[in-house]
Order: structure tokens, then C-alpha cells, then sequence
């Protein structure tokens, strides 16, 4: 997967061929330049049996922690979005690219392009420029550059369709891609193709997998179960405002396992709801994207191109029913069970001396699954003109994108208004079944489906020139330098019980936000062969924003070959990241944190008022926001021993000043002198502990300048290909990256170390590599390849407080192709032959638990098998 990008060949005006390269404008003769650069080409992504961006992207070893479909389950604010993540640091700083321009981010969140939106089937190749803060695309890149270079020129038709099969239950897939093109550009002086390509993937649920079936597990420091409701329910006890604890009636005989449990809280049993138990692992979805392309010679070194791209994708994510109580209403209106009910619980009421309405809190089992219906839409409409001008070559285009993106609360969301008013009926149980009239009560309490709609806008234009002049002690010097301008625009408009927060739990209510920016840059670079082994690169871009004003940023590397058959090379330069338009603009609402220990009154109170709870918090953006700033440098070596072999090594160092994140709430109780001042509010002293001060209300969690960020690490790479054997020609290709460093300096507190651990940006193996073994003997092909991640130390310690670590995940994938028959080819394959599970963890961040789905994959072994036919 390591190798040279070629984005356009073309010929110079001696005739040499001459080939542009991701990170440069200016074309050259030579495959490497001074920037790390590494490319996947289409017969790789057909060996792997890889089916999307995102799939593809989770096996480039310096792509870790990126969106992915199982994140997105109980993401309120970015349902839907796949994300690639550069170096791990967030995806934001990830610049992705269709064919070397932008493209619109997601709708939702608008801070990172979503990968579905990319047509897959349609792809030439991919470049990875793994050298930040590119002052060529924007230098924003500030972990790097990921470049999907789609076909430009096809004739004829191919057809392909894909079935996969997991040997466990669910998560089956399908695929069918059909491309079809026409015209000769050399012959007819124009061509023209178009490619569909349709996939459709069903779910997997929690307990499909043994190793998922429960968020509870005690002994190893897992405990992501609900404390805000569930079923049977109980009684929430106030004295004023003060918040007494909960009842249950059912914990005296256990609760009402599997799903509601009985914990141990204070010297009593209260029951909590094993949420995770009721989720899925992965959403159904599908998907169809479409490209259009077409070309046409008006002259000989001239040429006008248009494309027009569109993908649609439905997901169905399905959480946990929904928990009810005065704390799962973003005003805490009460919800209560009326005195003289049929289900009122009179004897257990007598025993605790409480008696008239009760406040209830209990889980909505009888509706089941909460279900939101997501729907993106990604439209791209790009024309422009290539060619040259004596010795100048020359590219503009004007493009025209769109994300568009609608959730829709489908199936089992309650207004808080409805529920409150049904519940003085009496007919509702919270303590156990209702009857016919009660569940449909209940039923009722659902609004009609209420839908949330985003759009996120990017209008571009842009041009730029090349060319080759002068001379140098090493050869001409090449020059490039371009301007764009473009203006990105964001619409997020909730509807219903998203607008007014009139709903129980999350989300609570979501603000609307409209938000634009103009942004306009100019840039240049020259490449200096000052001898006829040393190259250097030097370029700057200069950005000026609307919101916030102009900025510099150069970027220098080097090339140095003292031999053949060995290249040096370097690159320092700076970046600028600005505010995201919903970084700055999206107003601050209430949610609820996981489950948390009050440091301060739980030790001693030991109550439920505070120990375990979900505080209610507050969520946003933040229009104080700076600018985040970076540093980054390279330094590597390129060996070519042999022809057909090459190896390579990588030092990378990126640091980002005034980064901008939410303070986790894990932080600031983890580092509560420090943090919980300043972001935690407290209610008034309680008579009870006079000592103590009063119980936490609210906790601040909007978005930030949090600090410092740094990380470093070697990349490695090897592609050899091996000579002919009488069993066949092997091939190896091998890409890897360890980390040595991933530290975040927070405000206030010393530097902390993530190397290896679970992290603030989630975990950071220090190793992870993807190597593939090919080999080839007539019609015959096959490949074996590993993924490989390494173990690191988990979110929470065992109950005797010792580091837990979580262990290493190793899968490997092996693939047969035939091509024995004209025109046809037949391809069947296994993945994670092994079987291999993920490994466990106690992370409670996600809905699923167990396993952690930016790190590993649940589906275990799956079989498939495709079959590609072209008609030439």
C-alpha cells in the first residue's frame, strides 16, 4: 500500500512523461518526491473485498478512531456520519478530498466530510498524503490529506455484485456496481461513463454476540447500565428540591433480570436497566451513490470536463426504550402515578411512610426500541477545463456541493407533556404490565415521526497554473500557483419535539443554527533542484477568513539522493485550523452524563443522590472560540534495493495549540480540583451534610480551547515483488505506524500521556499495521492479509483499582480470485478467518459495550463471494 501517487500523467514540453503527485501541483518525472505519499489502487481494494470509504480507510495504519455506522448509534448530534482520522487526533483535521478538491462536510455537526458520500464503486485510487498542514489543499490538513481519485476515462460496461455472509447471526451484505462508458478522447474527442452502485447491509443486535449480550460486568469494571429508569420502575423520593434516592418495589425480589439488574447502593438493592443489552451492534442500511463524468477534446491541448455525483444512505439506529422521570425532562417536570390508581403501590407505599401521587421513574419497555430513521443525501456538481498554453499548464473549475441529512424519531420516543397528562389516568403501570388501555395510552404518548433537517453547502471556484523554466545545477525549476475561493453555509433546522425539547430524554431540545463563512486563499510553490541529487520544495498559502481574518502558513521540504538506490527527505511547516461554523454557532443544550461519582459528597454520603448519577449537563458550542494553530515536521528515508522492491521509513511530529474540544465530564471528575470549579455547579448546602457543599446540578461540557495536543510516531512501508517461482509470483506489501507520542496538555493541568491507553480521544494502540500477502499463477489469484492493532490499558481499573489492559486485535482476511474465463471473474473470500472477537473492554462511551467499534469489528468470520463481468 506504500507507493508513489500519480493523480494525472502527462507529457512536458520536451515529451517526457511526467506525473503529478498528491501534496504537489507541479508534475515531475520522478515517483518519489519529497512528501510521504501513499497510494491504494483499485486492484487493492478488489483483493481486499473491501466495499466503502470507511471500510477501506479503518485498514490504513495512521487512520484510527475515525465515524463509523456502529458510532453512530445514539449519536444525537452526528447521526449518520463516516469519518476518516488522520493520526487518531479527530477528524476535523483530516482534509478529504474528491479528485484533488473539496468537497461540503456532513450536515450534521459540518465538521468532517462523510465518507458515504464518496462513490465507491467508482474509485481509480486512493492518495494518503501523511504529511500535515498541506499549503497546497489548505492548510487546515492538519493531520493530512486523503485524496479519492475516481475514473475519468472508461469504455464499455462492467457489471460486479457482492454477497456477504457472517457465520453468526445478522449483519448480512450485498453489493452490485454497474459501470458503463462510452466515446474515445484520442478517436471521437470525447468520453463519457456513468457508474451505479447500490449496497445494503442488515443489522446485528447486542445479543447476537456473546460478547456484547450485557453492559454489566462488575469484575471487570464494566457497569454501563442506566440508573434513570427501569421496568419495573419505582419511586423517586424528594425532599423539596432535594433528591432523596429511588425505590424500587421489585428490587426486594431481584429486580426483573436480564434486563432489569439489582446493584448494591448505600446498604440497600436498587434495580438498574442494562441498556446496552437492547441495542444494536451494527444499523441496517443502504446505500446508492451515482457518478456521471464526461470529457471532451476541443482542441488538442484543451479540454472541458463535467461530473455530477449523488449518493443517498438510510440507516435505522435503535437504542434503548425510553427511560421516564422528572430527570428525563429537560424542564425535571414530574412524572407522577396518581393516589387511588389500580396499580398504585399501597402496601410497599405504607412501608417507606410515603403515600398521595408518587414521582415514578421507569423504562418504556412496552414500546420498545427507540428508532431513528436517518436519511443523507450528497450531491456534487463539478465543471472546469484542463490544458496548456505554450509551456504552462492550467486547470480551473467551479463546483457545486451539498450534504443533506434528516432524522427522523420514528418509533418510540415520548413527549414529556403527553406522558405526564396520561399518567394522572392511573392506567399506565410503571410498576409492571398495564393493560389493553393502558399500552395504548402509552402508545399515544409518541408524537407523529419528528424529524430533524440539515444542509451543509460548499461553493467553490478555483484555478491554477504550472510550469517548468530556467535551470538549476539539478535540472529546470517547476513552478505552480493558484487561487480559490469558496463559501460554506450551514442549516440545521429541528422540528417538533427536537425543536421545542418537549421529549424524555435524549435528545433534550436542539437549537437551530444558521451559519456562513467565505473564505478565500492564493498559493505557490517551487520545486529547487538545486543539484542533481538534492530537491527542495518550498510553497505558502495565504487564507484570509470573514470570521477570522488572514493567515500565513509556509510549508518547506527536502529531497536528498545521495545514491540510487536510497532517498532522504524532510518537510516542516505550520497549519491553521479556524472554528467549525457549529463549533462557533450551535447553541448550548441540556443532556446528561454517564453515570458519575460526586468525588467530594459520595464518599461519604454514599447515597443515590451522589453516587452513580447522571447529572444533567449542558452542550455546545461556544462563539469565544480561537483559532487552533499547528506545528508539524517529517523526516524520512526511502530504500530501493532491487527493482519491484522498495521500504521505507517515516518520522512525523504534529502539535496543535488552543485545541478545541468539549470538556469530557470523565476529565473533570478524574481531575476535579483542578476542573470541577470552574465547570460544575452546585445546588444549595443540604441540612443533612452541613459540612459538604450541596449536591451538583449541572456540569459544563461545551466546546473549548482545551489546550495542547501533540503526537509523533514512524510510519512504515514495503512493497516488494518477488521473482517468478514454479509455484507462482508472491508479492508482500506492508504499511505500519507506532506511535511514540500522544499527550494532551488540558488547562490547568500537567501533560498527560494517552500512549497506550484510553485516551480523550478514545484508544491509542501504539501499533497498528496492515500487511498483504498476494500471490499469482496464471487465472489463478489469491491474497492474505492481517490487520493488526495492539493492546492498551482500558478505560476504568478492576474493582481492586489494578490496570486493566485490553488485549491486541488481530484479524486476517484470505481471498481467491479466477480469471480463467474470458471477460469474467470470480472472486470468493473469508474474513477474520479466524474468528477472532474483539477484545473486551469496559469503555461505557458508546451504546455498545463490550467491545470497543472504532477499534474493532463484531461481525466475526463472514464469508463472500463476488462475481465481475465486462463487456469490451
Amino acid at each position: 500500500m506504500a507507493g508513489p501517487a500519480a493523480a494525472q500523467d502527462a507529457s512536458d514540453v520536451r515529451g517526457t512523461i511526467t506525473i503529478e503527485v498528491t501534496g504537489s501541483h507541479i508534475k515531475r518525472t520522478d515517483k518519489e518526491g519529497p512528501l510521504p505519499v501513499q497510494t491504494i489502487t483499485r486492484e487493492e481494494i478488489n483483493r481486499a473485498g473491501w466495499t466503502t470509504a470507511a471500510e477501506l480507510m479503518s485498514h490504513v495504519a495512521a487512520n484510527f478512531n475515525g465515524f463509523n455506522d456502529q458510532l453512530s448509534i445514539g449519536q444525537a448530534d452526528v447521526p449518520g456520519l463516516a469519518a476518516a482520522n488522520l493520526r487518531g487526533i479527530g477528524p476535523q483535521y483530516t482534509l478529504v478530498l474528491l479528485n484533488g478538491r473539496r468537497i461540503a462536510n456532513y450536515a450534521f455537526g459540518a465538521f468532517s466530510v462523510d465518507l458515504s458520500a464518496i462513490p465507491f464503486g467508482a474509485i481509480e485510487r486512493v492518495e494518503i498524503l501523511r504529511d500535515g498542514a498541506s499549503s497546497i489543499y489548505g492548510a487546515d490538513a492538519i493531520a493530512g490529506v486523503v485524496n479519492f481519485i475516481l475514473r475519468k476515462d472508461y469504455r464499455g460496461v462492467e457489471i460486479s455484485g457482492q454477497v456477504a455472509t457472517p457465520q453468526n447471526p445478522g449483519g448480512e451484505q450485498y453489493q452490485t456496481t454497474v459501470t458503463a462508458g462510452f466515446g474515445d478522447l484520442a478517436k471521437d474527442r470525447y468520453n463519457a461513463f456513468i457508474n451505479v452502485d447500490w449496497q445494503k447491509n442488515l443489522a446485528i443486535r447486542a445479543t447476537d454476540r456473546e460478547f456484547s449480550k450485557t453492559g454489566y460486568r462488575p469484575d471487570q469494571g464494566l457497569a454501563a447500565v442506566s440508573t434513570g429508569g427501569t421496568f419495573p420502575g419505582g419511586i423517586q423520593l424528594f425532599d423539596g428540591d432535594s433528591f432523596g434516592g429511588s425505590l424500587y418495589p421489585s428490587a426486594a425480589s431481584g429486580c426483573q433480570p436480564p434486563l432489569s439488574l439489582p446493584i448494591p447502593r448505600g446498604g440497600t438493592t436498587t434495580c438498574v436497566f442494562d441498556s446496552r443489552a437492547t441495542v444494536d451492534l451494527v444499523p441496517p442500511s443502504e446505500t446508492i451513490s451515482v457518478l456521471a463524468h464526461g470529457t471532451l477534446q476541443i482542441a488538442q491541448d484543451h479540454q472541458l470536463f463535467a461530473e455530477y455525483s449523488y449518493a443517498r444512505r438510510d440507516l435505522d439506529l435503535r437504542i434503548a426504550p425510553t427511560p421516564v422521570s422528572r430527570f428525563s425532562s429537560p424542564d425535571l417536570t414530574p412524572i407522577r402515578y396518581p393516589a387511588g390508581g389500580p396499580f398504585y403501590p399501597t402496601e410497599f407505599a405504607a412501608q417507606n411512610g410515603l403515600s398521595g401521587d408518587l414521582d415514578v421513574v421507569f423504562r418504556a419497555v412496552e414500546l420498545g426500541q427507540r428508532i431513528d430513521q436517518v436519511r443523507t443525501e450528497a450531491q456534487r456538481l463539478l465543471v472546469g477545463a484542463e490544458g496548456r498554453f505554450g509551456d504552462w499548464d492550467y486547470n480551473t473549475a467551479y463546483d457545486h456541493s451539498l450534504s443533506e441529512s434528516r432524522d427522523t424519531l420514528a418509533h418510540g420516543y415520548i413527549s414529556t407533556s403527553r406522558i405526564a397528562s396520561a399518567m394522572q389516568t392511573g392506567l399506565i403501570n410503571p410498576f409492571g404490565a398495564s393493560g389493553e388501555e393502558g399500552r395504548a395510552l402509552l402508545a399515544a404518548t409518541q408524537p407523529a415521526p419528528d424529524s430533524r433537517n440539515a444542509k451543509s453547502t460548499l461553493d467553490q471556484a478555483d484555478f491554477r497554473v504550472s510550469s517548468r523554466f530556467g535551470e538549476l545545477p539539478g535540472g529546470p525549476v517547476g513552478f505552480a500557483a493558484g487561487v480559490e475561493a469558496r463559501k460554506e453555509k450551514l442549516d440545521d433546522r429541528p422540528t417538533g419535539l427536537q425543536a421545542t425539547g418537549d421529549v424524555q430524554s435524549d435528545p433534550f431540545q436542539i437549537a437551530p443554527q444558521s451559519a456562513s463563512r467565505r473564505a478565500e486563499a492564493i498559493y505557490a510553490e517551487a520545486n529547487l533542484p538545486l543539484l542533481a541529487s538534492v530537491e527542495a520544495q518550498l510553497s505558502a498559502r495565504y487564507d484570509h477568513y470573514n470570521d477570522f481574518g488572514g493567515t500565513t502558513n509556509p510549508k518547506i521540504a527536502l529531497r536528498w539522493q545521495p545514491v540510487r538506490s536510497v532517498l532522504l527527505r524532510g518537510g516542516w511547516g505550520t497549519g491553521f485550523h479556524a472554528p467549525t461554523l457549529t463549533d462557533l454557532h450551535t447553541a448550548q443544550t441540556p443532556s446528561f452524563t454517564e453515570p458519575l461519582d460526586d468525588p467530594i459528597r459520595c464518599p461519604v454520603t454514599d447515597s443515590e443522590q451522589d453516587c452513580f448519577v447522571s447529572y444533567p449537563t449542558l452542550q455546545g458550542g461556544n462563539p469565544n472560540l480561537k483559532p487552533e494553530r499547528s506545528t508539524q515536521y517529517t523526516l524520512g528515508a526511502v530504500w530501493e534495493p532491487a527493482s519491484g522492491t522498495s521500504a521505507s521509513i517515516q518520522y512525523w511530529h504534529i502539535k496543535i495549540r488552543d485545541a478545541i474540544a468539549p470538556l469530557d465530564p470523565f476529565q473533570i471528575f478524574d481531575n476535579f480540583d483542578a476542573l470541577g470549579p470552574g465547570n460544575v455547579v452546585r445546588g444549595p448546602v443540604d441540612p443533612r451534610f452541613p459540612d459538604l457543599p450541596g449536591p451538583i446540578t449541572l456540569v459544563n461540557s461545551y466546546e473549548i480551547n482545551i489546550g495542547t495536543l501533540e503526537t509523533a510516531g514512524f510510519d512504515f512501508d514495503l512493497r516488494t515483488r518477488l521473482p517468478v517461482t514454479p509455484i507462482g509470483r508472491f508479492s508482500v506489501r506492508f504499511d505500519g505506524t507506532y506511535l511514540t507520542k500522544s499527550e494532551q496538555n488540558l488547562n490547568g493541568l500537567p501533560a498527560e500521556s494517552s500512549l497506550g491507553r484510553f485516551g480523550i480521544l478514545g484508544p491509542v494502540p501504539r501499533w497498528r499495521h496492515y500487511v498483504a500477502l498476494d500471490w499469482e499463477r496464471g487465472p489463478w489469484n489469491a491474497t492474505l492479509a492481517q490487520t493488526f492493532q495492539s493492546g492498551y490499558t482500558d478505560f476504568a481499573p478492576l474493582p481492586d483499582d489494578s490496570e486493566r489492559r485490553v488485549g491486541s486485535y488481530s484479524v486476517w482476511d484470505l481471498q481467491g480470485r479466477y480469471t480463467g474465463v474470458r471477460n469474467l471473474t470470480v472472486t470468493l473470500g473469508v474474513r477474520n478467518l479466524f474468528d477472532r472477537d474483539p477484545p473486551f473492554t469496559n469503555q461505557p462511551l458508546t451504546q455498545q459495550a463490550g467491545f470497543d467499534p472504532t477499534y474493532a469489528d463484531p461481525r466475526g468470520r463472514t464469508y463472500y463471494a463476488r462475481l465481475s463481468y465486462a463487456f469490451k
